[in-house]
């Protein structure tokens, strides 16, 4: 279970976002021991937002990032930074298709978010 408070966020202080996604497409291949999940994103920046130069910003819980590329260019690990809960990619362009690749273990997520296993099977 999540033990955090989550942080208020008044109507005031919202912003909106730094970048907009059009499509999502998602290749889920179910495993024994894991899942892969590829994903393919439509990204483009928000024009309202504040920041017009911002990275982008992809939260994420345990995950393991297999790969990650812009516009079909793979990116190393010095392209991005990546810590337990976010993925920043800075120098992105105005519009771009970011696809990554993650590794879950439902087996092992015991929050009961996203995909999860239970005696009964997988859930979401």
């Amino acid at each position: 279970m999540l033990t955090t408070t989550p942080k208020t966020v008044h109507l005031k202080d919202y912003t909106p976002p730094a970048f907009l996604i059009s499509t999502v497409d998602l290749d889920v291949d179910i495993r024994d021991d894991d899942t892969l999940v590829k994903a393919t994103l439509a990204v483009s920046r928000h024009p309202r937002a504040a920041g017009l130069k911002a990275p982008l910003e992809l939260d994420g819980d345990e995950l393991e990032l297999l790969s990650v590329a812009v516009d079909g260019r793979p990116l190393d690990s010095s392209a991005y930074t990546l810590d337990a809960e976010r993925l920043t990619i800075a120098g992105v362009p105005d519009r771009f298709k970011l696809e990554t690749v993650v590794r879950i273990r439902p087996k092992q997520n015991s929050k009961l978010m996203g995909l999860f296993a239970s005696k009964d099977g997988l859930f979401s």
